[in-house]
């Protein structure tokens, strides 16, 4: 009798162990957004502009916008795309984000305010999408999908990520 005791301890312990995990995993995760929807967890990210809406940043300067967007809810390939994509943007567009012919804005469309991008962008879960602006209106924008597939290969999403914006920017010259 004292072996099924001894074992159903164990188990529940088990069990407690394991909800205790992924309450400590899902907490630390949601509570990184502050009010404005940016990630306050990255210093760099932090000065991000807050759009209003994706024509109306800047006046009527040309340049284009690598947005990050983002739910409440993000699990760890969420969080791995838009550190990939910024640091795949960095380490090339250091210049372009410094004269602003680039910038990287990070946006929770669970926001209200920002809730209209998921139409504009036909967003169904956390996407990088680049926009190009052209005095001061929105000419194009791409969703750069193929991050999902790629997010396991840092090195081919990292390309993949710095070849379509560099072909934006051309487009831009």
């Amino acid at each position: 009798m004292s072996v099924k005791i001894a074992i159903t301890v164990v188990l529940l312990l088990f069990v407690a162990a394991s909800v205790v995990y992924v309450v400590v995993n899902e907490s630390s995760g949601s509570a990184t957004n502050d009010e404005s929807g940016v990630n306050a967890e990255n210093p760099e990210q932090a000065g991000s502009k807050q759009p209003e809406s994706a024509d109306t940043n800047g006046g009527s300067a040309d340049k284009v916008i690598a947005y990050y967007f983002h739910g409440n809810k993000r699990c760890r390939t969420c969080r791995t795309i838009e550190t990939y994509g910024h640091e795949a943007l960095l380490s090339v567009f250091s210049k372009e984000l410094e004269n602003g012919q680039l910038e990287w804005v990070t946006v929770n469309f669970d926001e209200p305010a920002n809730e209209h991008f998921i139409e504009d962008y036909l967003l169904t879960a956390s996407s990088l999408v680049l926009v190009k602006i052209e005095g001061g209106q929105q000419v194009a924008w791409k969703e750069l999908a193929l991050v999902w597939d790629l997010v396991g290969d840092k090195e081919s999403f990292v390309t993949y990520v710095r070849e379509d914006t560099f072909a934006y920017l051309e487009e831009d010259s």
